[in-house]
């Protein structure tokens, strides 16, 4: 399952932006996997030097990207765990944008002339960080509900 691709030019500006913005978005999700221990032992693997030189923030989450990735964010990025939460947050039921757009939007995007105008910093990741982190854990612990013998 695929759940992104940058190989498209997503910018509709009169002036468009370089081809790398369109991979801002995915890198910043993968860094805040990679920093989570989700990436895939694929990555662990093949890219372990790649993965160090992110954790010691030497690159970022879209150069992590576009150098092991071929342009295509998909399950076999992730580990079991981040696919899951992938497929709740990134995408949704109907494999259409989920809610992280919204939450990147939100949080980064807000007064930008576009979404793909967002720049691909590490002040920039840590505000998304915070948003993405905090929805992880309302995925890891869902809301307890009664039991159905309890009516109070």
């Amino acid at each position: 399952m695929s759940y992104d691709r940058a190989d498209f030019d997503y910018s509709t500006e009169a002036d468009p932006l370089p081809k790398g913005h369109a991979a801002t978005h995915i890198g910043m999700f993968l860094a805040w996997a990679v920093l989570n221990n989700l990436e895939s032992d694929l990555h662990r693997e093949r890219s372990a030097e790649l993965l160090a030189r992110l954790r010691r923030r030497e690159i970022t989450g879209r150069q992590l990207f576009e150098a092991v990735c071929a342009e295509r964010f998909s399950e076999r990025d992730l580990n079991e765990e981040g696919n899951a939460f992938a497929q709740q947050y990134y995408v949704d039921e109907a494999g259409q944008r989920g809610p992280y757009f919204a939450d990147y939007k939100k949080t980064l995007a807000a007064g930008l002339p576009s979404f793909w105008h967002v720049a691909d910093t590490w002040d920039n990741y840590g505000k998304i960080a915070a948003v993405i982190s905090r929805r992880y854990e309302v995925w890891k612990t869902p809301p307890r509900r009664k039991p159905w013998w309890r009516f109070w």
